[in-house]
């Protein structure tokens, strides 16, 4: 088994059967190529912290953590899908004030169904799906 490091900073690469890279969120990205001439990429999804989440949020809401401190806002879960580079986030609400303000943030389209809201936003160029239960 051969393989080969190249070390660049924050970023290790090793190369074989197997691809590993590690960044400094400490996920782990595997990418196995089979001699079939088949590529598979595994699906692997990162929990989100409750720090990790509010970092994402905080820049298209601005009273994030007012709003935390005051019970308006609940963290529930999410999770990072290292493969495509997407967030979802599951919160619980009774009251919400997100804006898109800088050049990095959008708000790309809203959903609501039956006490439930989904808002596809980016957020400081990170996108991030959040679904919101209303209590």
């Amino acid at each position: 088994m051969r393989a080969a490091a190249l070390n660049t900073g924050n970023m290790a690469y090793m190369r074989n059967k197997v691809d590993v890279a590690f960044n400094s969120n400490q996920y782990m990205r595997i990418c196995l190529t089979i001699k079939t001439r088949k590529n598979l990429s595994m699906i692997l999804n990162r929990d989100l912290t409750e720090n990790e989440t509010w970092e994402i949020i905080k820049p298209v809401c601005r009273e994030l953590y007012e709003l935390v401190n005051e019970g308006h806002i609940q963290f529930v879960s999410g999770i990072h899908n290292v493969n495509d580079g997407t967030y979802k986030i599951n919160l619980k609400s009774n009251r919400l004030h997100f804006a898109s303000r800088g050049l990095k943030d959008s708000i790309g389209d809203i959903e609501y169904n039956h006490g439930k809201i989904r808002i596809g936003l980016r957020s400081n160029g990170i996108p991030a799906n959040v679904f919101v239960d209303l209590i």
